[in-house]
């Protein structure tokens, strides 16, 4: 358990990150203008603004963790400090594209260079060779295949925060919640630099949220989006989640980002079905689709964070829970979310 003079610590960093977030933020609503850094209306189809935005959210997530990290010392720490570097590298690559709208391959080339400097330095998931994975080869294979299991999982949470943030503070808002939740259970088990690592970047999510929840004043753009993503996922690989009685929950994270993920996955397979391009913005997320349902769109956005919340609570209980148990309910939630897959899917056109 987290001593005390950590929580003093973890509180200061979570206000301070508030604290300079916001500042940051009220600065660049001001210049976003002056250095053309603005979301135009009718630039897109899918873009229904009617005033140009501020397209700062990624500055100021990029420039307050900078600043945190370099604050703390936490930068210098072995795994820390790799999550931060490779972020950077989507934060680049998504500010190119907040400016000139990069090709959907050079904004993957850009995730997979940030994945693979990542995993260079040592952060990769260890499922195949983890001791509760029946399938385990032994061989060089485990290590190879938890290689790509790095890279489709990064590259997957990166797209899926980007893709959901088509509405005012939704993709923020369930960063916020993964965040709170992962500091959560980290709370629990020591990993101090973790704890320090989410407080910051929860402040980071609350301070943005102000601005970029509804009516939004900025907008997180690709650079805030697929940083807050990757960021995430990082974190999901390197928390240790077993202090509980179920050391093989392996799926906790999925509960975490139950909600993006399954955005992602509806989206995806409904373009395909569509005879859509996969990466052409457009009003075909789940919340549209609830608000098409007769369900207000701030509404709708409302509904997506209670059911995040539920799911990562869910998600939290079944690290105390046996493990045929903890797996029969996730089990559960996969089916649920193939009916609701469904219920939104048919139909739709």
């Amino acid at each position: 358990m987290i001593q005390v003079a950590h929580m003093e610590n973890m509180m200061i960093l979570l206000l301070g990150s508030i604290v300079i977030s916001s500042i940051l933020a009220f600065i660049s609503i001001k210049i976003a203008p002056k250095i053309g850094l603005m979301d135009i209306p009718g630039s897109a189809a899918h873009k229904k603004h009617e005033d140009p935005i501020p397209l700062t959210g990624g500055l100021i997530l990029i420039d307050t963790m900078i600043i945190m990290m370099l604050a703390t010392g936490l930068w210098k720490d072995s795994e820390i400090g790799p999550i931060l570097l490779s972020s950077l590298i989507i934060g680049l690559f998504g500010l190119i594209d907040d400016y000139f709208n990069l090709s959907p391959l050079k904004k993957l080339s850009g995730q997979l260079c940030a994945a693979t400097l990542l995993i260079s330095m040592g952060v990769q998931v260890s499922i195949f060779d983890s001791p509760e994975f029946i399938y385990r080869t032994g061989s060089e294979l485990d290590f190879w295949l938890n290689i790509v299991i790095t890279f489709l999982w990064l590259i997957a949470l990166t797209n899926a925060f980007n893709f959901i943030d088509s509405s005012d503070g939704l993709s923020v808002g369930l960063s916020g919640l993964s965040t709170a939740f992962f500091l959560i259970i980290t709370l629990t088990n020591g990993q101090v630099s973790i704890i320090y690592f989410c407080a910051v970047l929860l402040g980071i999510c609350i301070g943005l949220y102000f601005f970029n929840s509804y009516p939004a004043k900025l907008f997180l753009g690709d650079s805030g989006a697929q940083t807050l993503g990757f960021l995430l996922g990082a974190v999901a690989i390197i928390y240790d989640p077993t202090t509980g009685i179920q050391s093989s929950t392996w799926f906790v994270p999925i509960m975490i980002f139950y909600v993006p993920l399954f955005d992602l996955g509806l989206v995806v397979f409904s373009r395909i079905r569509r005879g859509k391009k996969i990466h052409q913005a457009a009003q075909d997320h789940t919340y549209h689709r609830l608000s098409a349902k007769g369900l207000p769109i701030h509404h709708s956005v409302l509904a997506l964070h209670g059911i995040s919340l539920i799911m990562s609570m869910v998600g939290y209980l079944c690290l105390n829970l046996s493990i045929i148990a903890a797996n029969i309910i996730f089990l559960l939630t996969i089916i649920l979310g193939v009916v609701l897959f469904l219920k939104l899917d048919i139909g739709y056109s």
